[in-house]
């Protein structure tokens, strides 16, 4: 029953990157449809034929990054518009995707769709924490001349990818400070034997650590906090878009600031498609 099922589901995957590629190959395994469009990585099976043989979407981490065109890492576009017209004429009622923002939920919501976020989903945030966090380590060695073992590192936000990325440092032999907001996680950073820093500090500590890692989705390594940076620092950035660090101005202090968004889709593109195939079969099931 179940087989059968799965084989009448058809898949249109939209953009992404190099983990959509192997997510395609293993629904194609588990026996589902998958047709592949705009993914410079997959055959292409053109728009109208992607779309005319679907019954869900599954669209790309992120859905936009300008709220106009679906993201795409391939030269080819589709504006979010075409998309939806395209769903509305082949009766395509659902699209599963990531970083939906609340005016593309209402653009969905009105033509009558049912839009599902896996970055919304709790296993799949953490799931990808693990090799967002190798990933971090990863370019940290990479990028800096000094290991990490020994070192005075700074994790900035106390969340699924934070509390992941300390533990991670800690057991590399790093000297680990996390910083926290609220008493709750301060009180897991000291149970791990780790120091905690108030983020309400972090100015008068900053210039002691070697590496500094940024989970936090907001503007904390401001211009005045950059300035109390260690010069052979190494600042590795996580955070969504547009990121927790002023770029402009680490540039003019001559600060090594890395941006390292969708770490799992570039160091772990096959573990990543596993977590993602994981999450959308749950979704279909629950249709």
């Amino acid at each position: 029953m179940r087989g059968d099922f799965v084989s009448r589901i058809k898949f249109a995957v939209i953009g992404g990157d190099y983990r959509y590629k192997y997510l395609s190959e293993l629904l194609k395994d588990d026996g589902y449809g998958v047709n592949v469009y705009g993914n410079k990585y997959c055959n292409d099976d053109g728009f109208e034929c992607t779309m005319k043989n679907a019954d869900i979407v599954i669209g790309p981490i992120p859905l936009s990054k300008d709220n106009v065109n679906m993201y795409m890492d391939d030269c080819r576009s589709i504006t979010l518009e075409e998309l939806t017209d395209s769903m509305a004429r082949y009766g395509i009622k659902n699209i599963i995707c990531g970083v939906i923002d609340s005016g593309m939920r209402r653009k969905f919501s009105a033509s009558n769709i049912a839009a599902y976020d896996l970055f919304d989903m709790e296993e799949v945030a953490i799931q990808n924490a693990v090799p967002t966090a190798e990933g971090a380590v990863m370019t940290a060695i990479q990028e800096s001349n000094r290991v990490i073992f020994g070192s005075s590192v700074i994790v900035i936000g106390c969340g699924r990818c934070g509390r992941i990325l300390a533990n991670m440092l800690k057991g590399i032999g790093a000297e680990v400070s996390v910083t926290f907001r609220k008493k709750s996680d301060w009180a897991y950073i000291n149970a791990f034997g780790m120091t905690a820093v108030d983020i309400k500090f972090l100015e008068s500590s900053v210039n002691k650590y070697d590496f500094i890692f940024n989970t936090a989705p907001a503007m904390v390594l401001n211009g005045e906090i950059l300035k109390r940076v260690k010069k052979d620092c190494i600042i590795i950035d996580l955070a969504q878009a547009p990121g927790g660090v002023d770029y402009s101005y680490a540039r003019e202090l001559n600060i090594k600031a890395l941006y390292c968004p969708g770490l799992p889709g570039r160091i772990a593109p096959y573990t990543a498609a596993e977590i993602l195939r994981s999450a959308i079969t749950d979704i279909v099931h629950g249709l």
